[in-house]
């Protein structure tokens, strides 16, 4: 299988089969992805920002943003965003390949990464060693990345 993880835009190829199906799914993430870039209000271009398309034989099959957090008071907080992984290859290790990638680097410009997950993404997070937060308003789950070892994702 060719694997390509690179920088993406809700223009690249097969992103709208992917938001469809995570909308079909019940989650609007890629929908509000969509609408935020096309609005000018996220377009992941700050310093420490990307988002990355994760491609299966040419296939997109997996979406992933990091933001400063817009939510903290601070630019060294950071916020994934909009992670969907298509669901023919959940459990392919795809969402941790592209969690990976994304936080690649990203102590250069984020103490802290905070994401506000679905209950049924909590292990997935967990896992990959997010701490969980309770009564956080918008934030379930934050890895620290003084404590972060990319090696650790296995």
């Amino acid at each position: 299988m060719n694997i390509l993880i690179a920088k993406i835009t809700p223009d690249n190829n097969g992103f709208l089969a992917l938001k469809e199906e995570s909308m079909a799914a019940g989650f609007n993430m890629l929908r509000r992805l969509e609408e935020n870039w096309l609005n000018g209000q996220n377009r992941f271009d700050k310093p420490g920002e990307n988002l990355l398309g994760f491609y299966a034989d040419g296939l997109l099959i997996a979406v992933c943003g990091l933001n400063q957090d817009p939510y903290m008071p601070s630019v060294r907080a950071g916020r994934l965003r909009h992670l969907y992984v298509g669901i023919e290859w959940r459990r392919m290790r795809a969402g941790i390949t592209l969690l990976k990638t994304i936080l690649e680097g990203s102590e250069r410009w984020f103490d802290f990464i905070n994401t506000n997950a679905p209950q049924s993404a909590f292990s997935f997070y967990e896992g990959a060693g997010f701490i969980p937060l309770a009564d956080a308003g918008n934030v379930t789950h934050r890895l620290y990345m003084n404590t972060y070892q990319l090696h650790s994702l296995n």
